[in-house]
């Protein structure tokens, strides 16, 4: 569901004086709309990264409306926009008009509602990253172009198992395995740097941090955080380590206690499970050892843990500072996807709510 608005300002203003006032808004020149055939297009954006106010961009575009014979100015936002994002493309609308007069037009676009805490709109930022590099990898076994659904080696592999080391579906699993862990890994720092930015220990926690004179030059310049800064010295692979620094910014704040529930009545906890999973990417990296039981249904399996896992510690995070929860909009978060549950390792499934307790359309690890 996108909101889109478009303006028609009156006859006389030309794109240009369109174009530089976007500029005067906040909007940046980006994209073209040449492959379209409409090569005389302005496409601009507009994110606003201070705060984590923006969710979505917003796009813009300037045209001669074909019916109308003026200059237009469109704008949209894709649904998972926040409050911010939706004021500001009305804020858009009235500023055009306020400019230059003209008409606007408007669709019933869904209001995200009240805007929600810097470090809660952080944290679903963090989350929105998850889903995006959870698309990469899913979006190349849902084509089937990575791994081959054939086996030549297979007779050989009988004989020798050695030789699976070369089959190209135990190499790509392998490989993809690491980068669930870089996923997983962003995951953790990105919302780290998120609730560090806004916490009371935050001045106890910088006391004890000493930053290179790269990373002072690159704060001096504004392209890194102080926050960013320091995420970049501490580890965020081993949960031990990622739980004592959660801890260390809020004691009550446990991020590994829900990956130690039970989860579909397994002997292995998902806390366990994505230990094994850094645990298997350390020995592909620092040992360049290739699993021979990583297969593609072993991945599937690893990916599908690490969406609950991760899922379940953002919603423990909400919970705990009474912000809002839900999931990203996204095929990424239907569970009941892969790895379904066999009848015997059925169990009460953990089901997404909110901090009033309503169950959250689509956020059931368990469905």
């Amino acid at each position: 569901m996108s909101y889109e608005t478009t303006n028609y300002l009156p006859k006389g203003v030309g794109k240009r004086d369109a174009a530089e006032f976007a500029k005067l808004l906040g909007y940046k020149r980006a994209g073209s709309y040449a492959h379209l055939g409409m090569p005389e297009v302005v496409s601009m954006i507009y994110f606003e990264e201070k705060d984590y106010k923006s969710w979505e961009t917003i796009e813009l575009s300037i045209g001669i409306s074909d019916d109308r014979g003026v200059v237009y100015i469109h704008t949209r936002t894709r649904v998972s926009r926040s409050h911010y994002d939706f004021e500001m493309q009305n804020r858009t609308v009235r500023e055009f008009r306020r400019r230059f007069g003209g008409t606007a037009v408007k669709d019933e676009g869904y209001d995200p509602g009240p805007p929600i805490p810097p470090a809660a709109s952080g944290c679903y930022l963090a989350m929105q990253r998850l889903d995006w590099n959870l698309s990469r990898v899913n979006h190349y076994l849902q084509l089937n172009v990575v791994l081959p659904e054939s086996n030549p080696m297979s007779p050989m592999e009988k004989i020798w198992p050695q030789f699976r080391q070369l089959n190209a579906e135990i190499f790509i699993s392998n490989v993809l395995l690491t980068y669930l862990v870089s996923a997983m890994e962003d995951y953790f720092k990105s919302t780290y740097v998120a609730i560090l930015a806004y916490a009371e220990r935050k001045p106890t926690i910088l006391k004890g941090i000493r930053l290179s004179g790269e990373q002072l030059t690159q704060i001096s310049a504004g392209t890194l955080t102080v926050e960013q800064a320091v995420a970049e010295i501490l580890p965020f692979q081993r949960l031990a380590a990622v739980g004592r620094h959660f801890a260390d910014i809020d004691q009550k704040l446990d991020v590994l206690a829900p990956l130690m529930r039970p989860y579909r009545r397994r002997k292995v906890n998902l806390l366990d499970r994505l230990e094994d999973l850094v645990t298997r990417r350390h020995a592909l990296i620092h040992g360049m050892h290739i699993d021979i039981d990583i297969d593609r249904e072993t991945l599937e399996g690893f990916i599908h843990d690490l969406t609950v896992g991760i899922s379940r510690v953002y919603e423990q995070i909400t919970n705990h500072y009474g912000w809002p929860f839900g999931l990203p909009m996204s095929s990424n978060f239907s569970f009941s996807r892969r790895q379904r549950a066999r009848p015997e390792e059925g169990a009460p499934c953990h089901t997404g709510r909110g901090t009033n307790g309503e169950e959250v359309p689509g956020t059931d690890p368990c469905s």
